[in-house]
């Protein structure tokens, strides 16, 4: 049985793009502890998103570079304080409901 769009956003997309936000918080500076605390998460987290043993399905975002992009804008505004990881997320679901309806 094929997994639902929700099945699918939970399980795959929104987990690789936290791991996508994770790493392009730490290229603008931030360190693996400043990138936890942003994104709610453990700093063993970021080191293993960082080292690619959690949430590595970033091909998930082959057939939409635009997402990418978009994922890009959503680390710089948590990054520089203008979003929490909640809005990031809503946000970024909105996105990929979106780009999956076209």
């Amino acid at each position: 049985m094929a997994k639902t769009f929700y099945e699918t956003m939970v399980q795959d997309v929104l987990p690789a793009a936290r791991a996508q936000i994770a790493k392009r918080m730490m290229e603008h500076g931030l360190s693996q502890k400043q990138v936890a605390e942003r994104l709610g998460v453990s700093q063993p987290a970021i080191s293993q998103y960082k080292r690619d043993l959690r949430g590595y399905k970033k091909g998930i975002f082959n057939d939409h570079p635009d997402l990418l992009d978009f994922i890009d804008k959503i680390a710089q505004r948590v990054a520089g304080g203008d979003l929490d990881m909640n809005g990031a997320m809503g946000e970024l679901f909105d996105a990929c409901e979106k780009a999956m309806k076209h």
